[in-house]
């Protein structure tokens, strides 16, 4: 009796230095119902989860604990990798909502959203804005934040507006 204790607590144990990194859902419902700040907010818990996730592939002290019971070890960083790419697909579905209600998208330069330019603005600061504005959607677009319609519907109005 006293041998099935210790091995149930033993168990409890290693089974606990197994704890790993959260994988999220990429979608959630009622994301489309969200807010620009509660979006910013999601997207923010979705890269400090991606951290969490890449800190645990390091040495820790759980992984330390884990060498006891090295499978534990393969575990964490494969379910590691997972929770990154979860993180991940979770910031791109995020920025495509923002980028569909015109919200501001966390990382991005947001200062080049241009006001109503007046007529003694020189033509080239127009178009140096217009440059500006085009790059950092191509960067997001090269980062997988933002899909291929919403990066084209973004270009079209970059380029139209005057």
């Amino acid at each position: 009796m006293k041998t099935k204790i210790i091995v149930s607590l033993t168990t409890v144990l290693l089974l606990g230095a197994c704890a790993s990194p959260t994988v999220v859902q990429a979608v959630k419902p009622g994301d489309t119902g969200l807010g620009c700040a509660q979006l910013q907010n999601e997207y923010a818990d979705a890269e400090n989860l991606k951290k969490e996730a890449d800190g645990a592939k390091g040495v820790t002290g759980g992984n330390v604990a884990r060498l006891l019971f090295w499978p534990s070890i393969i575990g964490t960083y494969m379910n590691a990798n997972e929770a990154i790419a979860a993180a991940d697909n979770r910031r791109v579905n995020l920025a495509n909502l923002m980028a569909q209600k015109g919200c501001p998208i966390p990382g991005s330069i947001q200062s080049t959203e241009s006001k109503p330019a007046d007529s003694t603005q020189p033509s080239a600061s127009i178009t140096s804005t217009k440059e500006v504005k085009l790059a950092e959607l191509k960067k997001l677009y090269d980062a997988n934040l933002v899909t291929k319609e919403v990066y084209a519907e973004k270009q079209k109005a970059i380029l139209d507006a005057q």
